[in-house]
């Protein structure tokens, strides 16, 4: 095998005069960055497209490793129709390959879930259902007991259950970023009395959710879920309520508002795009509540691994039952409406997070809720 790869190897580079060939290798264990790396990529690609070297074309060899390992198969098949995706043991020989012989390397662009030209909002959907696939998405939406033709939001909450799924073992850090589900029950009853559908999220998700008000559908623990239904629902919501999570990245793919709850990985936050509103966490540095000035102005902020949070004194004191609901209460009321820099967040994130900030995720676009500060405290406004 290595030596056909490095044949192939060969013959793409005596092609690189006039066509340049890179190797785009996405995080396919994750769900989040099988949704939006590709994504990110084509979006600023379309954006960038006036800017490209006219003389030499570039192709892109898309690898999403072997289906065993895809976090969703459905969704890691259906880049076929925009990209060029090649078998995983070829993606692999060609890296191994290249990795023997560096002039014959190809280049491995970095991917992004986040990107830095603000791409989700200035481009469209680069993925679309077929008119079969949007006959079954709609059949199996019946199914599970939603209405096509009524509007449905997406309560996705992250529990313990999320890694387990997968097979792996989560740290104990990452209990950081678990919530319970049954915190959200008030606030998928001010959903339901708006006319909006409920559908709770989640792959593997391990938690009931018992104090759902009648009409929730608990569609994370139902025999009916599908890895093509995970997907139609996230891309056909009206919008979802999410604690930062990979399902939600779905909506942003396919360009549906999201709510989040509690952010605490800012670093990881599309702050990037309009189509996100937020909430801050309250975190506590050794007990004392830190403002945002004091985030984002230090490590804190790019803390990747929730482990570095504890190990570093950082403790979060999660929004209660009736502020989720209030939060998502004022998000029904105000997420049609272009808001201001609401406490002059926007600019205290962009300063904040200074030039990094700007690579990681462009202009910051992302919207705080008007009245967060009256919902959470004046610690907001800090």
């Amino acid at each position: 095998m290595l030596l056909g790869s490095l044949i192939a190897l060969v013959m793409l580079k005596v092609l690189q005069p006039i066509v340049k060939f890179q190797l785009c290798i996405v995080g396919f264990h994750r769900y989040g960055h099988l949704a939006l790396e590709p994504e990110v990529f084509l979006a600023e690609q379309e954006l960038s497209k006036s800017r490209l070297n006219a003389k030499k074309r570039v192709v892109n060899l898309w690898s999403f490793g072997p289906t065993s390992m895809q976090s969703n198969a459905y969704l890691a098949s259906k880049w076929k129709d925009a990209l060029i995706v090649i078998p995983s043991w070829l993606v692999s020989g060609l890296h191994d390959a290249g990795s023997l012989i560096s002039r014959l390397k190809l280049e491995e662009p970095k991917l992004s879930i986040t990107g830095s030209q603000n791409g989700l909002d200035k481009t469209a959907a680069h993925l679309s259902f077929s008119i079969d696939e949007i006959a079954e998405g709609n059949r199996q939406l019946h199914e599970i007991g939603i209405d096509p033709n009524r509007p449905h939001v997406c309560l996705i909450v992250r529990d313990a259950g999320h890694y387990k799924a997968q097979g792996e073992i989560e740290s104990p850090g990452y209990n950081f970023l678990n919530f319970d589900i049954n915190n959200f029950a008030s606030a998928a009853k001010e959903l339901l009395a708006h006319g909006f559908q409920v559908v709770r999220m989640g792959s593997g998700s391990e938690q009931p959710f018992l104090s759902a008000p009648k009409g929730v559908i608990d569609y994370a623990l139902m025999n009916k879920r599908s890895e093509f239904l995970d997907v139609y629902l996230a891309a056909t919501c009206e919008f979802a309520v999410s604690t930062q999570t990979g399902p939600d990245a779905v909506c942003m793919l396919f360009r549906r508002p999201v709510l989040y709850v509690d952010v605490t990985r800012y670093g990881q936050f599309f702050f990037g795009s309009k189509l996100a509103t937020w909430s801050p966490a309250r975190l506590l540095k050794n007990g004392k509540e830190l403002n945002l000035s004091e985030i984002v102005n230090s490590d804190i902020a790019w803390y990747k691994d929730p482990s570095l949070f504890i190990q570093n004194g950082i403790s979060q004191k999660k929004s209660s039952e009736s502020e989720i609901r209030d939060l998502v209460s004022s998000y029904i009321d105000h997420r049609k409406i272009q808001s201001a820099d609401i406490c002059g967040v926007r600019k205290l994130v962009s300063v904040g997070m200074g030039e990094r900030g700007r690579l990681q995720f462009g202009e910051v676009t992302a919207k705080l809720l008007p009245n967060a500060d009256q919902i959470l405290g004046e610690w907001v406004r800090k």
